[in-house]
């Protein structure tokens, strides 16, 4: 694992061809509602969306399981993320010029269970090339960053972080987007257990017997016990 530990991953071909292709598929089969009925407060204002309809339907339920399974098998989501739960997916359209203004997401929600929500995921499903805009922007304490990744790749922040996707003025944008709870809900300790991580494989790849490799093992396993949150 060579990824220097931070606040924000990213984190290339989450998604295989084969799964994006299935997925393409089956959006296609799926009806979309106004992305403000799942909005509340301040962020109901500024959202200018499509989202996948409520409604049971065999084909959403499909993507949301092919997204699920791909985040929570990822090595890189489970080092640096430490997932406790993880929402279902939400699946979001933006054409025309819709966009997301800045907001913070809720610090609890519920779709189908309720979470404490620490960390955010978009996973981008529309190649860049295909629309104009769309960035998703996220504040950071060194000025505002924007991404707009390759179909497939994902983006992990802290739900903290004000965030916007600026409009979609040609093409559409597909992308889902779901919440995490970390075991570990401090942003700076799950960087620095991540950091500790890191190390502790590299030094295990190498020999790992050695003394280096279990005492930091040990520190490792010690700090989680200590911020694990059960």
């Amino acid at each position: 694992m060579t990824q220097i530990p931070s606040s924000v991953l990213n984190i290339a071909g989450l998604l295989k061809p084969a799964e994006l292709d299935k997925i393409d598929n089956l959006i296609a089969q799926i009806p979309f509602e106004d992305g403000k009925n799942t909005a509340s407060g301040v962020a109901r204002e500024v959202k200018n969306n499509l989202q996948a309809s409520r409604t049971e339907n065999g084909a959403r339920r499909e993507v949301q399981q092919i997204v699920f399974s791909a985040i929570t098998t990822h090595p890189l989501v489970q080092t640096a993320v430490m997932p406790k739960s993880i929402l279902p997916p939400i699946i979001s359209k933006y054409s025309d010029g819709m966009n997301y203004g800045w907001h913070t997401d809720s610090p609890v929600m519920t779709i189908d269970y309720t979470i404490r929500v620490d960390m955010s995921i978009t996973v981008f499903l529309s190649d860049p090339e295909t629309y104009t805009g769309g960035e998703l922007v996220i504040q950071m304490p060194t000025g505002n960053v924007e991404y707009k990744l390759n179909k497939g790749d994902a983006i992990i922040y802290p739900t903290t972080r004000l965030h916007c996707v600026n409009p979609v003025t040609d093409g559409e944008r597909v992308a889902c987007v779901t919440w995490i709870q970390s075991l570990v809900k401090d942003t700076d300790r799950r960087e620095l257990l991540f950091q500790l991580k890191t190390i502790q494989e590299n030094l295990a790849a190498k020999n790992l017997q050695s003394e280096e490799n279990i005492a930091i093992l040990q520190v490792y396993s010690n700090l989680m016990r200590m911020w694990t949150d059960l």
